[in-house]
């Protein structure tokens, strides 16, 4: 793993590329170099260069994970492929929905064929992964999957997950935060080695080889992606799920006695860290969607 995250297998078959282009032999450019009047303390030098230089690189690149992995939601296209790209998941999602809805039925009156059973199976996860809204969908599997799981905590319980979990993170349990960042971590691997893997495009200019492996293995790594964001976005699911109350005690916030009462005070705790409104001031009567009044 260590190989693939730094780099170290990108610089190797840069060497491979331009070895292929030159029609060099790598044991005649080693055996040169063996035999050059080179004093140790220079090829060390040389060595500690060389490696400080890839590690600057990798280090570089690092910096990138969280925007590659916003570009990889679907954030950042431009405005007309990301409207055609949504009206295709669209168009899908009803067709989903629709097949759905129609095994539902049909289970209703006899039972379904194994195969029948395995399409509603997959079907139901496949929706589980999808916003609920179509206004709500990304153009991208990876960003519909994250948008669902971020919208979750405020249909269920009316949390904002944005603006609520930096407050909860730091009532979690040690365990818990150890999950989350392990599960995070593996995330921000999966989406640097598509940066590496998107990289290895340019050693096609040396051999032609270069080009079809980069797509392969960018392909390849986007269905890791896929799983390490699932992983992780169940774990933020959870969090919400197990200790939200912890965050309503930590802020010293009344506790919702049924679920009933859940999404009113999610709604109004997420107010409450967003604009500082405490909950008598709050006007939920006159106040449209997404838009708040005070009371004076």
């Amino acid at each position: 793993m260590i190989f693939l995250k730094s780099g170290v297998l990108f610089w190797i078959g840069g060497l491979a590329a331009w070895l292929w282009h030159t029609d060099a032999d790598l044991l005649s450019l080693w055996h040169h170099f063996m035999t050059a009047d080179i004093k140790p303390v220079q090829a060390l030098l040389l060595i500690f260069i060389l490696t400080l230089l890839l590690a600057m690189v990798a280090s570089i690149l690092k910096r990138f994970d969280f925007s590659v992995l916003r570009f990889l939601e679907g954030y950042g296209w431009p405005q007309w492929l990301r409207t055609k790209l949504m009206q295709r998941q669209a168009r899908a999602l009803k067709t989903q929905r629709e097949r759905l809805k129609q095994l539902a039925q049909q289970a209703k009156s006899h039972p379904l064929t194994a195969k029948e059973q395995a399409e509603y199976i997959r079907l139901d996860w496949q929706l589980m992964c999808i916003p609920y809204e179509s206004t709500q969908l990304m153009p991208t599997r990876l960003g519909n999957l994250l948008r669902a799981i971020e919208l979750k905590p405020r249909i269920r319980y009316g949390l904002d997950a944005i603006i609520c979990w930096p407050h909860l993170w730091l009532v979690l349990p040690d365990d818990v935060k150890i999950e989350i960042v392990k599960a995070r971590h593996q995330l921000d691997t999966a989406v640097r080695i598509w940066m590496w893997s998107v990289l290895f495009l340019i050693w096609g200019y040396w051999a032609w080889w270069a080009i079809p492996l980069g797509l392969i293995a960018a392909l390849l790594d986007y269905h890791w992606i896929l799983q390490a964001a699932k992983t992780y976005g169940h774990l933020i699911e959870a969090s919400f799920n197990l200790h939200r109350h912890s965050l309503y005690r930590a802020l010293d916030w009344p506790i919702p006695e049924n679920p009933e009462q859940e999404k009113a005070h999610g709604e109004q705790l997420t107010r409450y860290l967003f604009r500082g409104l405490p909950p008598t001031r709050i006007n939920k009567a006159s106040t449209p969607k997404g838009e708040l009044t005070i009371n004076h």
